[in-house]
């Protein structure tokens, strides 16, 4: 739908790896309120797959130990490897 769940892999984990950083160093300026939508929408434009919302918004609401785990990253691996 974005056109980004066409890419390359390399492209698209690559992409999800700046957005990890991202999310994980707390570049997102705002709360939480901001960091969930944005988690949600990168992982589901790297995907082009609902279930993929729902783990970009757990992560963006997790507190700070958890809060490295690199979700978008398993996610498009999970999605080009066929598990979700």
């Amino acid at each position: 739908m974005w056109g980004l769940e066409s890419k390359p892999l390399p492209i698209k984990l690559l992409i999800a790896i700046i957005a990890d950083m991202a999310d994980a160093l707390n570049l997102i300026p705002g709360s939480d309120l901001i960091e969930t939508p944005v988690n949600a929408f990168v992982a589901y434009a790297l995907t082009d797959n609902p279930k993929a919302l729902a783990v970009g918004a757990i992560d963006g609401i997790l507190p700070t130990p958890f809060d490295f785990f690199p979700s978008a990253t398993v996610i498009v691996i999970a999605d080009e490897m066929g598990w979700i």
